[in-house]
């Protein structure tokens, strides 16, 4: 079985990895928990969404990636138990956790009774339905890599669309690998951290990466932490309330599925506010501080 004992260091390297732009480093140590070169692009089955509520709830998951969904599907249509057994494993190194999970292989069995629960539950014309909407369409590892997985053979008439999947799959990744990154994005965790400021720092690093509105939504929830990753998974989830499907409104009628708009109104709190009224009732211009920096300063505080 395996185990997440290497998981911090390597997410932090990986990390590290994208701020520096080092494409050869993050090509050789693809992390699949990470939500900048796997986003999620498609919307899930309703398997995989009844499998997340019931993950995130019960074993404190906080985030997934287009891996996750890929582990689930296979695990979930797969009759073989070792091929079953082993892109469950896949789905566990590629979600992230709020805290410490638990055993890897509790983890592990706990998931292939929830899916023989609810395998059990279905009735065959659901079960057909969705495995032909969510049949895998690639898997970026050879078969000899220890991460790899058996994939399910196409028929002859499905094998060109198959690999035309597969092509466009490997080109998205090549492409997010090639976005620039030379400038550092920060990362938001919450709790007595300015979101407005965050968010401001976010887009003129974002601006200087020559980032657009698209890809900044894409890459957005890699640089959540904690409750606002567990935040950003739920409104992001095909069955969110006013699903956030984008970065920021350009058309009227788009505020409530905006990012930067639930953002503020989530994290943008009453004691943030009270805390920032306070601060600029107490600002006064500091001895030998110039006009334009006090100026720059009230500035700030405004928001």
């Amino acid at each position: 079985m395996g185990d997440y004992s290497y998981l911090p260091q390597q997410s932090e390297e990986h990390f590290k990895a994208h701020n520096k732009n080092d494409l050869d480093f993050i090509e050789l140590n693809l992390l699949l928990s990470c939500l900048i070169c796997f986003p999620i692009e498609e919307q899930s089955s309703k398997q995989f969404q009844d499998f997340w509520n019931w993950f995130l709830n019960e074993h404190s998951a906080e985030t997934y990636t287009a891996y996750t969904i890929y582990y689930f599907d296979q695990a979930y249509f797969e009759d073989d138990f070792e091929g079953r057994n082993n892109s469950i494993n896949q789905l566990l190194y590629s979600a992230i956790f709020e805290q410490q999970p638990p055993d890897f292989e509790y983890l592990n069995h706990q998931i292939h009774i929830w899916i023989a629960a609810h395998q059990s539950t279905e009735t065959p014309l659901e079960a057909e339905e969705e495995s032909y909407q969510t049949a895998p369409v690639f898997d970026f590892f050879s078969s000899e890599s220890e991460h790899s997985t058996q994939t399910v053979t196409p028929e002859p008439m499905a094998q060109k669309s198959l690999q035309q999947n597969i092509l466009i799959a490997l080109q998205g990744i090549q492409t997010a690998l090639e976005q620039r990154n030379n400038t550092p994005l920060p990362l938001f965790r919450g709790n007595a951290q300015d979101p407005i400021e965050w968010l401001d720092d976010f887009e003129r690093a974002a601006t200087a990466n020559q980032y657009d509105d698209e890809y900044k939504f894409q890459i957005v929830g890699g640089y959540l932490q904690g409750s606002p990753a567990t935040w950003f998974s739920q409104e992001t989830d095909a069955g969110a309330y006013q699903k956030i499907i984008r970065w920021t409104p350009t058309n009227a009628g788009e505020e409530n599925t905006s990012f930067t708009i639930w953002f503020e109104t989530k994290f943008r709190t009453p004691i943030l506010i009270s805390k920032w009224c306070m601060e600029l009732e107490k600002r006064t211009q500091g001895l030998g501080e110039v006009v334009t920096e006090y100026a720059k300063a009230i500035r700030k505080l405004i928001k």
